[in-house]
């Protein structure tokens, strides 16, 4: 059987392991930003619908002031 090497321990418990912890906390961070970007996405166009609808009302009555 092989063991590991001395310094293999040292270089996990203080190299390793704390960049595999540091990639782990930045994968949840950037998660949580694509999720909230994509709720304000959704948010931003919800809007942009209601915007437009109100336009369009708003377009119908002047054309209609118009007329008489």
């Amino acid at each position: 059987m092989h063991s590991f090497p001395d310094w293999l321990s040292p270089v996990m418990q203080w190299i390793v392991l704390p960049a595999l912890g540091w990639l782990g906390f930045l994968h949840n961070k950037q998660s949580k930003h694509a999720t909230d970007i994509a709720v304000l996405q959704t948010k931003a166009d919800a809007h942009t619908q209601q915007y437009n609808q109100i336009m369009t009302k708003l377009d119908g009555i002047e054309e209609a002031l118009r007329k008489n």
